[in-house]
């Protein structure tokens, strides 16, 4: 089994990044080591490489690159703790391909989305539907998610993110 391991890097905040990138490693090792399984994810396979080519360059192969690992994938695994637009390209492009998908996101207050009220313009109030505050609703709603599952703490991923990569085979 080969799987893709989508993750949200631009907005994650400075003071958290080492730890994520910590949990996206040790997810990978865990999925490799543990369970048999191919993983490829940008931080190893290929944020490194576009350091190294002309910076005019780097959107377009970021975009390919990335693509061709998700389209390489029987699986992906969304770690999406952190609001992500190219996250979000990644799971349109596995759901356009009809590959199946586990989200996965840690439960912590400080990036739960509040709730908000808005207006319209015939002045009715409303609430922005936020779902549980977490993962947008639009991305929640793609057809090939096998699984949505919260976690705790790194231990608490890498063993629900295992049994769910393990009853997804």
């Amino acid at each position: 089994m080969k799987i893709y391991l989508a993750c949200g890097l631009t907005h994650v905040p400075r003071s958290e990044f080492p730890a994520y990138v910590n949990l996206l490693q040790s997810l990978a090792v865990h999925l490799t080591d543990m369970h048999g399984i191919e993983v490829k994810y940008a931080l190893r396979d290929s944020d490194p490489q576009l350091g190294q080519k002309p910076f005019a360059d780097r959107a377009r192969l970021c975009y390919a690159w990335d693509k061709e690992m998700v389209e390489w994938a029987d699986l992906v695994v969304a770690e999406a703790s952190f609001p992500s637009t190219g996250l979000g390209i990644e799971l349109q492009i596995a759901c356009a391909r009809n590959t199946p998908i586990i989200v996965a996101f840690r439960l912590d207050e400080r990036h739960k989305a509040p709730p908000v009220e808005y207006r319209t313009p015939d002045q009715r109030l409303h609430s922005l539907q936020l779902g549980e505050g977490y993962v947008s609703l639009m991305a929640l709603g793609l057809p090939t998610i096998a699984k949505v599952l919260s976690y705790r703490n790194d231990a608490d991923a890498l063993s629900r993110v295992g049994a769910a990569v393990d009853a997804y085979r």
